[in-house]
């Protein structure tokens, strides 16, 4: 049976569904420039995916070829879950929340024929007659409540399908004249809606695979009712046993109270709950990663239990954990991490209260990775991104297709994106090139085509902004790599062709999201001096400048300061005397106040100490600092 993930990198997440079948993986992007919010297989051979905002797309996967694209109805709530019918017929897309308080939300329900994402429901309330308890959805705006208008919509927990077939759900104060809790269950074919009313009290219900039964856990009273029992006969307050009520969804019945820890000792959280396929049995997690102190249990429906299970491999740490694979005759999978241990089915026969499961005998083995490699789903994306032709490797032929990028970057640069990033393929005489490989190529044989790749350059660094701003996006545009910005590779590559490009590398560096990108100021930076060095005054000047761009960053020196990070400092002492570094550092400084593009929280001041204090390390530095003191402070500035 094919299994569905999805996955992408650290820049373009959750950009991939990847779908295994027979131990073969096959990739497909519905989105180039969106994330994907939600997936899931509709039968064996579609795919349906809905992306970040609010496109649904259903795809047959095995040949990678769309059937058919839907915009779900805008409102107040975006749909942020998919589910599919077992006969694959029907597909919802809705919110719902964490049965956690009383709080309504207003949350939308759209069903859509799974053969062509046709709407057949679409549901922000739902109306009741004022004699019975079937009611309708209704697109009508719920909110604010009025008399005779539809109930608002709000959705505790999974949708799930009961034996019938009908879409069910928990719902919060939105049954017939307000009732607190029920259980509502749509019919397929006129799209009404039966309401069963629940125990009001707000809890977590876990739905068996068939929609036949529910557990949920029974609620032990609060400290005050048992103390105040405790009152009523003389005798200590005593916790109630541990326990899970059973249900059944036709009729809707609470049949049976199932025991799972009679001990009287204080109830721990139940936290997820697994149903065996046959639905005689079901597993209970107890407790949060967070608790340090994560258990497991088997319950039967016939009333049987077993111990409550531990593994010492994890005790005291803050382990994420889920069921794995609980059908299995032998042993039951629980997942850690990349883990997988096992609790093997016969303990569960034990008649103790408690089990702990040594390391040596709980069947420990690594995890393979829940989907494709990292590597195979970088090339996938690869097959996505624009691509730049360049007939040969020559220098007229590279800068005419420098040419052609930067026209589309100044007509066009967001075509270019997909979602934050701008990475590109360059096909050159034919043969595909990945964008830091063309750029470490031109930079190795140094092609003399600096002058195009700093139009390149300085045009895309005049239009970053206004698109950066467009899209809302967090000060800077990604770039092919992890942690790389936008036409890094071709910064890098400038560098190494013209050492003098620094003014173009200062507006790149300011240009930045100095908070999260470091690679331009550790990798490109090192590479830069390391082949260059400090050959000049105004190369003194930019390692000035570079100084102060890592104190904006909100980096912290853990050494003498940032002038003595890349041996600026040390440099300037065999180029400039004293006094005339103290004027390049004002000069500096006067600039760098000067630029609101910055967006520096250190004022002029503020800044001006760091770098004192980065001189008071040397006897240079000090001299500088005497030559500063001689010459008139700048004029106050924003702090």
């Amino acid at each position: 049976m094919p299994r569905l993930e999805i996955t992408g990198t650290e820049r373009r997440y959750n950009t991939v569904a990847a779908i295994e079948d027979k131990g073969a993986w096959q990739m497909v992007m519905p989105f180039p420039r969106a994330s994907i919010r939600a997936a899931a297989l509709v039968g064996d051979e579609r795919l349906v995916c809905l992306s970040e905002d609010g496109e649904l797309c259903l795809i047959a996967w095995r040949a990678r070829q769309d059937v058919v694209r839907r915009r779900l109805p805008r409102g107040d709530s975006c749909a942020r879950r998919l589910f599919v019918t077992r006969d694959a017929e029907l597909i919802a897309a809705y919110v719902s929340h964490v049965p956690s308080d009383e709080i309504q939300y207003l949350h939308r329900l759209v069903v859509l024929r799974a053969a062509d994402l046709e709407i057949l429901l679409d549901g922000r309330g739902i109306t009741w007659p004022s004699d019975g308890p079937i009611g309708r959805l209704s697109a009508e705006e719920a909110y604010p409540p009025r008399p005779g208008g539809p109930a608002i919509l709000t959705i505790h927990g999974d949708l799930f399908e009961d034996p019938e077939g009908r879409l069910a759900f928990i719902g919060l104060r939105c049954g017939p004249g307000g009732a607190s809790y029920g259980l509502c269950r749509l019919e397929r074919t006129d799209g009404s809606v039966r309401y069963d009313p629940l125990p009001d009290a707000v809890k977590p219900y876990w739905f068996s695979p068939s929609g036949r039964y529910a557990v949920t856990p029974r609620l032990d009273p609060s400290p005050r009712e048992s103390e105040a029992a405790a009152d009523a006969v003389g005798d200590e307050p005593r916790h109630r046993a541990q326990a899970v009520e059973l249900w059944t969804t036709e009729p809707v019945a609470h049949v049976a109270t199932l025991v799972a820890r009679p001990g009287p000792e204080q109830h721990r959280v139940m936290t997820e709950v697994a149903w065996e396929p046959d639905e005689r049995a079901l597993w209970v997690k107890y407790g949060f990663f967070w608790d340090r102190n994560t258990e497991f249990q088997r319950i039967g429906l016939d009333g049987a239990r077993s111990p409550v299970f531990a593994f010492g491999r994890y005790a005291g740490a803050k382990a994420v954990s889920t069921f794995g694979d609980v059908a299995d005759a032998e042993r039951v999978e629980i997942r850690f991490y990349s883990d997988a241990v096992f609790i093997p089915r016969p303990w569960c026969a034990d008649s103790g209260p408690a089990r702990l499961i040594a390391q040596d005998e709980d069947g420990y083995r690594p995890l393979a990775s829940a989907g494709p490699s990292a590597s195979a789903v970088g090339r996938f994306l690869a097959r996505s991104l624009p691509v730049v032709t360049v007939a040969d490797f020559s220098a007229a032929a590279i800068a005419e297709s420098l040419g052609w990028l930067t026209g589309q970057i100044r007509t066009d640069l967001a075509a270019l994106l997909r979602s934050d990033a701008l990475a590109l393929t360059f096909r050159v005489g034919g043969k595909a090139m990945t964008e830091p490989a063309f750029f470490a190529r031109i930079a190795r044989e140094r092609i003399a085509v600096a002058p195009g790749l700093r139009e390149l350059l300085t045009t895309y660094l005049e239009v970053q902004p206004a698109l950066v701003a467009a899209k809302n996006l967090y000060r800077q545009i990604w770039g092919p790599d992890d942690n790389q910005g936008a036409l890094a590779p071709a910064m890098q590559a400038l560098l190494h062709l013209d050492p003098a490009a620094h003014d173009v590398f200062r507006d790149y560096l300011a240009q930045r999201d100095g908070e999260h990108e470091d690679y331009s100021t550790t990798v490109m930076m090192q590479t830069y001096i390391a082949a260059t060095g400090w050959r000049d005054r105004a190369m003194i000047g930019f390692g000035v400048y570079f100084a102060l761009i890592r104190y904006r960053d909100g980096v912290i020196s853990l050494g003498g300061g940032f002038l003595e990070e890349h041996g600026v400092l040390d440099a300037a002492e065999g180029l400039l005397d004293p006094a005339d570094f103290a004027v390049l550092i004002r000069e500096e400084l006067d600039g760098f106040a000067a630029r609101p593009d910055l967006d520096c929280r250190l004022g002029p001041d503020a800044l001006s100490r760091e770098l004192r204090a980065s001189l008071a390390t040397t006897a240079y530095g000090r001299r500088v600092l005497a030559a500063l003191a001689d010459r008139p402070a700048a004029p106050p500035g924003p702090t």
